[in-house]
């Protein structure tokens, strides 16, 4: 359960601005002939937010999708001396982003909305209720 809030969390980090990084993922996309959601490029890049959690404050993630598909996940619990770091592979298809951890763990779900991730649950459904919109990370503007 904390393993799924934390990895809930670190994908509401990610859903910022874009930037130049957006343009050209969307030329990649055109040229291929995919839609730009399905395209590695089109999701790359780093994003943060602050998940609920049930034993603190929150979760600060950082989510960082490379371009080559593998994904770094860095967890930090806010008010408690406790942080955890994740590595892995990505997927995107039909505006879904599939976490793959390195480790045992399942994987976990993000829906793509532009420049910003809606954690999913394990059935692949949103996060309902009145912290539905805690659930979102967004990526943060390139420098």
């Amino acid at each position: 359960m904390k393993r799924q809030i934390l990895i809930f969390a670190a994908a509401l980090a990610l859903a910022a601005c874009g930037g130049s990084a957006n343009r050209k993922s969307a030329a990649t996309a055109a040229a291929s002939g995919r839609p730009a959601a399905e395209t590695s490029l089109d999701v790359a890049g780093t994003y943060k937010g602050t998940l609920p959690a049930a034993d603190c404050p929150g979760i600060e993630v950082t989510l960082t999708l490379d371009s080559d598909g593998s994904y770094t996940e860095h967890d930090k619990y806010i008010d408690r001396d406790s942080e955890f770091t994740e590595k892995g592979r990505y997927a995107v298809g039909d505006s879904l982003l599939t976490l793959s951890p390195a480790g045992s763990d399942g994987p976990v779900y993000y829906r793509v909305e532009g420049t910003r991730l809606r954690r999913l649950d394990a059935d692949k459904q949103p996060v309902q209720g009145e912290l539905a919109d805690y659930y979102i990370l967004h990526k943060t503007v390139e420098q």
